[in-house]
């Protein structure tokens, strides 16, 4: 008791580091959740609250909250339990980050979160090219390239979306963090910018297009914010950074010619075609991953939803009801493969209708409204990246997306409440 009590601030900050390193192992970072929650309860004398604090701990809690406002909007008893759980940590990490006594040091966790993580993906690849050897030389040969990113996150028990949001994350970190250090010191600065190429590596391997976009843009935002800073430094470590950036990915593009397809008519073609995929002869082939069929989906879903905007159709029932209407309208191919959302707000709008898409809204806009305050580049390339990751996906109905995102946002609000 009195080991735990002097070292108190010590194990608060080892779970600050170690959750989002293990979030990309969802059991691994369940456990780790559960003592987190264990061990701040055990001193939750030591939180402190103030109107503005609880203001933020309602803010980031608000997708939880929504759910048992609209419990009684679910068919199942059991399912909407199970809905409701999965954004308990919304609340939690608001509560026990949020409420910490003291301001949670932000350069030091993105520091350490770097260099573990350039570690971890490098340990996980290297068991990847060993125990599937066979397939990362077919993708090396350039086959099934299409398949390659998703490979290697079913390795060890992921999704390509899911794992690539974090690992965005982890090269904007590694890109910023060597831009601030390419000038200042020589040693950190060669260290930093090798985890920048681990990451960039990555992030281009899994090779998700939203994660990819973002992550360049990013980028360019991260650049702009800190050269209006510091101009001289900037503009030379930006130069040498962009240079790393361009060879790259010319060196990417020679290796996986896929990639350049998949960025340009692969991504973008047959747009003429949204709610009418089952013309196509083989849809698998043709359109499985484009943007049409992102757009049929929505458009089904904007529809249904229309059809219910003040209550929506429920946590746990609105895919269900989705698939039902992909029946009703003789959308066979959507049917077939039962696409959800791929759309937060839109996803959030079908579940609780207008209050739904407005809880998304203010969610993911709260980020934007801490990273213009602080003027923190770290935060607003966050926003930008979760942003454009739930224009395409729904990654607050997934563990992955709801620990990730509250975890960070509940950093972010520490720091600015502080």
């Amino acid at each position: 008791m009195i080991s735990l009590e002097k070292n108190y601030f010590r194990i608060f900050n080892f779970f600050i580091v170690a959750i989002p390193i293990t979030l990309i192992f969802r059991e691994l970072s369940t456990f780790l959740i559960l003592f987190f929650t264990a061990f701040n309860l055990f001193f939750f004398r030591k939180l402190q609250f103030n109107k503005r604090k609880l203001f933020w701990v309602l803010i980031i809690s608000s997708p939880l909250l929504l759910d048992i406002l609209f419990f009684w909007n679910n068919d199942s008893f059991i399912l909407g339990i199970k809905a409701t759980e999965k954004h308990l940590p919304l609340l939690l990490f608001p509560l026990f980050i949020i409420g910490h006594p003291q301001k949670i040091d932000f350069r030091k966790v993105i520091t350490q979160y770097s260099i573990a993580m350039s570690v971890i993906l490098t340990l996980l690849f290297l068991r990847y090219i060993v125990l599937h050897s066979e397939s990362f030389m077919k993708y090396l040969s350039g086959k099934h390239l299409w398949e390659m990113g998703y490979h290697f996150a079913k390795s060890f028990g992921t999704h390509a979306p899911w794992l690539n949001l974090h690992v965005a994350f982890f090269t904007i970190i590694s890109f910023y963090l060597s831009l601030i250090n390419l000038l200042k010191n020589k040693k950190t600065a060669i260290i930093y910018t090798l985890i920048f190429l681990i990451s960039f590596f990555f992030l281009m391997y899994i090779n998700t297009r939203t994660a990819v976009f973002g992550t360049v843009l990013s980028i360019i935002i991260t650049t702009l914010i800190i050269k209006s800073q510091n101009k001289r430094t900037i503009i030379k470590s930006g130069s040498i950074l962009l240079l790393i950036i361009i060879l790259s990915l010319t060196f990417f593009i020679k290796s996986f010619p896929y990639s350049l397809k998949k960025y340009t008519s692969g991504s973008f073609s047959n747009l003429e075609m949204v709610g009418r995929l089952d013309e196509f002869e083989k849809p698998e082939e043709e359109v499985y991953n484009k943007l049409v069929t992102r757009l049929s989906i929505w458009k089904s879903s904007l529809e249904l939803a229309q059809k219910s905007p003040i209550y929506g159709y429920g946590a746990s029932d609105s895919k269900k009801e989705l698939n039902n209407y992909y029946k009703e309208t003789n959308q066979l191919f959507l049917s077939k493969h039962q696409f959800p959302v791929h759309n937060q707000f839109i996803d959030f709008f079908l579940k609780y209708g207008f209050l739904g898409f407005a809880c998304a809204f203010i969610y993911v806009f709260s980020i934007i409204y801490i990273g213009l305050k602080d003027r923190n580049p770290v935060i607003i390339s966050f926003f930008t990246l979760f942003f454009l990751a739930n224009l395409t996906e729904d990654f607050l109905i997934i563990f992955s997306g709801i620990a990730f995102s509250g975890f960070w946002l509940s950093l972010f609000a520490n720091n600015y409440n502080h």
